[in-house]
C-alpha cells in the first residue's frame, strides 16, 4: 500500500467512529453537523476510489514496463553488432576474387573487375557410317575422339589471352596462342592481337566448331583458305562497332613449321555490317578476301571432305598446282535471323598460280553453300553482330534444371569444282539433320549426308554415290 493514502485513511475511520457519540451526547451537534460529516465521509471514499483505481493502472504499468526496458535495450544492441558484422564481412568480401559459372565452367575475377581467369575447353566424341558407295572401301563405319581440347583464356585491364591445345589423334597441337590488347583507333573501339588464332574468313570460318550448326563447317569456310590452314600465326588489327567489324590479318606458317627455309605470308581482310538489326530480324552482309606468297608447299589445295570429318575416303580430289607461288581468294557472305529462324549463304573462289606442261597459269577452284535452321523451343538462332560470327546458343529450360532443353531443325547443300585444276574433281552433299542443346555449354547433333562425288584422280574416280551418318555428343566450356 501506498504511504501517501494513509493519512486520508486514519482521518476517515476516526470520523466514523466519533459520529455515534456526537449524536448520543447531543453535544456542540446538530442535523447540520452530521450532514456535513456524511458528506465528507462520501467524498472521501470516493477520493479513495480513484488512489485505488489510479494504484492499480501504476502497479500494472510497473509489471510491463521491466519487460519492454530489457528487451529494446537488447535489441539494440543486438542489431548494432549485426551492422557492424556486417560490415567487417563487406569489407573482407570486397577483397576477395568472385567466381561465376560462365559457359559451364567456372570464372574468376578480382574484386575491382580488372582481372579474369576461364578455363576452357571442348570434347567431341563422334560415329559414323557410310553407305551405298560403289567402292567397298568407302563404306566405313566407327567412332572417335574428332577434338580433345583444353585451355584458358582471361585478361588483365585491357590486355588479354588465349592458350588452348588440341590432344586428339595421338597428337599434341596447338590451335589458339594470342595475346590481344583493347584499345580505340579513330575513335573507334579495337582490337589488336599477336599469336596464333583462327583467321577471319567466311562467316563459318571464322566461328568455332563448336558453334557452328553442323558438326563440320561448310565448303566455303573450309576449302578456300590459305595453304597453312585455318589458324594463323601472325598479328591482327580488328575494328568493330554495334553492328559492323573490319579486320586485316597478317599471318605466316604454322608455329610448328621448320626454319629451313622462307615461310608463307598471307594478307586476309574481311567485313560485315548489319543493315537490319531489330528485336525480330537481322541481316548480315560480308565480304573477305586474301593474298598470300606461297613457299616450297607440296599441298595447296585442300580436298573437301563432303560427308563429315570422319571418313577420309569420301574427300573430293583437288588436283595438284605444280610449284605455285602465289594465291588469291574473295569471299561473299550473307544471312538472315528473325525469330526461331536463320538462312545462310557463303561463296568463295581461290585462284593459285602455278606450272601445268610447261607453261604458268592461273587454277581456280570454287564453293557455295546453302544452309537454314529452324528452332523448336524457348531457344533462338546465335549471332555475334560485332564479329559476324555464330554464337553460343542459349537454352532457356536446360535438361540440367529438369527441362527439354532446346532443338533445332537443319539443312545445308554444299558444293565444291577442282575442275579448273589439274586433276581436280567435283562434289557436292545434301545434309538434313537436328541439334539437341541440353544446356549452354552441351549438344546432341545428327547430321544425316547425302553425297556425290566426280574425281578425276585419286583411288576412286569417277561418278560415285552414297550416305553418311554422323553423330556427336560435345561438351564446350
Amino acid at each position: 500500500m501506498n504511504t501517501k493514502l494513509m493519512p486520508p485513511l486514519l482521518v476517515t475511520t476516526c470520523l466514523s467512529l466519533c459520529t455515534p457519540a456526537w449524536a448520543q451526547s447531543g453535544v456542540g451537534a446538530g442535523d447540520a453537523q452530521v450532514t456535513a460529516i456524511e458528506q465528507i465521509v462520501r467524498q472521501q471514499a470516493t477520493h479513495i476510489r480513484m488512489l485505488e483505481a489510479r494504484l492499480a493502472d501504476i502497479e500494472f504499468r510497473l509489471a510491463e514496463t521491466p519487460v519492454h526496458a530489457a528487451v529494446e535495450p537488447m535489441q539494440a544492441m543486438e542489431a548494432d553488432a549485426l551492422a557492424s558484422r556486417l560490415d567487417r564481412l563487406e569489407a573482407a568480401s570486397s577483397t576477395q576474387p568472385k567466381i561465376s559459372m560462365v559457359k559451364g565452367a567456372p570464372e574468376f575475377t578480382l574484386a575491382d573487375g580488372k582481372a579474369r581467369f576461364r578455363p576452357r575447353g571442348r570434347f567431341f566424341a563422334d560415329a559414323s557410317s557410310t553407305g551405298g558407295s560403289d567402292a567397298a572401301s568407302r563404306n566405313l563405319s566407327g567412332t572417335e575422339i574428332s577434338s580433345a581440347r583444353l585451355g584458358a583464356e582471361g585478361n588483365y585491364g585491357r590486355l588479354g589471352y588465349v592458350l588452348e591445345a588440341d590432344f586428339a589423334g595421338d597428337a599434341v597441337s596447338w590451335k589458339s596462342a594470342y595475346g590481344a590488347f583493347e584499345h580505340r583507333l579513330f575513335g573507334i573501339p579495337a582490337e589488336f592481337s599477336i599469336g596464333l588464332r583462327l583467321n577471319d574468313r567466311s562467316m563459318d570460318g571464322a566461328s568455332g566448331v563448336s558453334n557452328t550448326p553442323f558438326q563440320s563447317r561448310n565448303v566455303v569456310g573450309a576449302v578456300i583458305i590459305p595453304q597453312h590452314g585455318a589458324s594463323d600465326l601472325g598479328v591482327m588489327q580488328r575494328l568493330q562497332g554495334e553492328d559492323w567489324h573490319v579486320a586485316l590479318h597478317v599471318s605466316g606458317d604454322a608455329p610448328d613449321e621448320p626454319g629451313s627455309g622462307n615461310g608463307a605470308l598471307a594478307y586476309t581482310l574481311r567485313g560485315h555490317w548489319n543493315p537490319v538489326r531489330t528485336e525480330r530480324m537481322t541481316v548480315h552482309l560480308g565480304g573477305w578476301g586474301f593474298r598470300e606468297q606461297i613457299r616450297g608447299a607440296a599441298r595447296v589445295v585442300r580436298g573437301a571432305a563432303i560427308g563429315g570429318t570422319f571418313n577420309d575416303n569420301l574427300r573430293i580430289a583437288p588436283g595438284r598446282v605444280a610449284d605455285a607461288d602465289r594465291s588469291e581468294a574473295l569471299g561473299l557472305e550473307l544471312a538472315m535471323f528473325a525469330g526461331p529462324a536463320w538462312v545462310q549463304g557463303e561463296w568463295g573462289a581461290r585462284r593459285a598460280r602455278g606450272w601445268e606442261d610447261g607453261a604458268r597459269g592461273m587454277f581456280t577452284h570454287r564453293a557455295h553453300a546453302l544452309a537454314a535452321g529452324w528452332f523448336l523451343g524457348e531457344a533462338r538462332p546465335a549471332y555475334s553482330a560485332r564479329t559476324g560470327t555464330w554464337g553460343r546458343v542459349k537454352v532457356g529450360t536446360p535438361v540440367s534444371d529438369g527441362g527439354p532443353g532446346a532443338w533445332e531443325l537443319k539443312a545445308r547443300y554444299d558444293a565444291v569444282d577442282y575442275t579448273d585444276l589439274p586433276g581436280g574433281g567435283r562434289g557436292s552433299a545434301w545434309t538434313a539433320g537436328i541439334n539437341w542443346y541440353l544446356n549452354d555449354w552441351s549438344r546432341v547433333m545428327l547430321d544425316t549426308v547425302r553425297w556425290r562425288s566426280e574425281n578425276r584422280s585419286g583411288a576412286w574416280p569417277g561418278l560415285d554415290r552414297g550416305y553418311t551418318v554422323n553423330l556427336r555428343f560435345q561438351l564446350a566450356f
